[in-house]
C-alpha cells in the first residue's frame, strides 16, 4: 500500500535500514523529526523517558553523573539509536543525551510504536530484530569494557 509522497520518509539507516520505502513512509508517519542544535538535552538522565530516537544526522554524547560528575559513557552517531531500553523496559532515563552538534532525530513515544506495531506486523518484526542487534552489541561492547576495567583494577594491586 503506497503512502502519500507528504508524509515523512525515514532514511534507511539504523532500525530503518531493514524497512522498504513504504514501510519507512508508514512508520514516519508515526512519530516525529526534531531538529537539536549543541548543547540540546534530548534525554534527561532520572526523568521518565517513554521514546525511541533514531539519529538521522549529527552527534551525540551520553553521559551521567550518578557519581557527581559527569561521565561520558559513549558517543552516538547517524543511524544510531537512542531511548531503546526504555521501549522495552519503562522507566526512568539512566543517563542523559546532549547534541554536539547540528543534529537531527525522529522520535517516536511507546503508545505510537506499539499502534506502528500493531498495523504493520512484518515491518514491527524487522524493526524489532534490528532494534534487539543494536542493544546486543551495545551490551557485548559494555561487557568487554566492565572487563577491562576489572582487569586494569586487579593489575593495579
Amino acid at each position: 500500500m503506497s503512502q502519500p509522497d507528504d508524509q515523512p520518509l525515514l532514511p534507511a539507516l539504523g532500525f530503518a535500514e531493514e524497512l522498504n520505502e513504504d514501510e519507512r513512509r508508514s512508520l514516519g508517519s508515526f512519530g516525529e523529526f526534531i531538529t537539536a542544535t549543541e548543547g540540546d538535552t534530548i534525554i534527561s538522565e532520572g526523568q521518565e523517558q517513554d521514546s525511541l530516537f533514531l539519529i538521522v544526522f549529527g552527534t551525540f554524547h551520553v553521559q551521567t553523573e550518578t557519581t557527581g560528575r559527569a561521565v561520558l559513557l559513549g558517543q552516538l552517531k547517524s543511524g544510531d539509536t537512542i531511548g531503546e531500553v526504555n521501549i522495552f523496559d519503562s522507566g526512568r532515563a539512566s543517563a542523559s543525551v546532549i547534541a554536539k552538534t547540528l543534529s537531527q532525530v525522529w522520535r517516536i513515544d511507546r503508545s505510537r510504536l506499539e499502534n506502528f506495531l500493531e498495523t504493520h506486523p512484518g515491518a514491527a518484526t524487522r524493526l524489532l530484530i534490528s532494534v534487539a542487534t543494536q542493544l546486543s552489541k551495545r551490551l557485548r561492547r559494555a561487557n568487554e569494557k566492565a572487563a577491562l576495567a576489572r582487569e586494569a583494577m586487579l593489575d593495579a594491586f
